[in-house]
């Protein structure tokens, strides 16, 4: 495989790599050595590469793989006393990977106006429209526009993390 080809098809993941490193490991410093680690292994495999079909699930595979290994390595060294990350609730990757996402969650719904973050709260914990309005007194067509307005604001949020 050649440098621009492989610069054509491996460089413009780089983006949705970061985000997903970013979630499993909650720290961007971690997350940018991994997805740099990653590039580092595709480059070393670089005329292995050109049979692959699937060049995304490839690099997602690839990182997820990277990513445990880090975690496993942060995790040995977070280790105090005869207490282990496995003693501490909420230590494994997908629980980790929840935590995250609604820390980030909570952080977009902080920046929204009052009743767009009212009527997205309610309808998470699963109120139906028609509760919503019996509450807030909002039309039922007002309410999903609030809803669909704010699901597009946070897929924007999510991305330009």
């Amino acid at each position: 495989m050649t440098h621009t080809e492989f610069k054509r098809r491996f460089l413009p993941l780089q983006k949705m790599l970061y985000r997903e490193a970013f979630r499993m490991l909650c720290d961007s410093f971690e997350a940018e050595d991994a997805v740099q680690n990653l590039y580092l292994k595709l480059w070393e495999r670089k005329d292995e590469l050109k049979d692959i079909v699937a060049p995304e699930a490839y690099c997602r595979t690839l990182l997820k793989n990277i990513c445990i290994d880090r975690w496993r390595v942060i995790r040995s060294h977070d280790e105090v006393g005869e207490m282990s990350a496995d003693d501490v609730p909420g230590s494994s990757p997908p629980e980790i990977e929840r935590r995250e996402a609604d820390e980030c969650l909570e952080k977009f719904l902080a920046g929204l106006p009052q009743h767009y973050s009212r009527v997205m709260q309610m309808r998470m914990n699963g109120c139906s429209f028609e509760e919503i309005e019996g509450v807030t007194g909002l039309t039922q067509a007002n309410i999903r526009v609030i809803v669909s307005r704010v699901r597009k604001r946070f897929r924007e949020f999510y991305d330009n993390l």
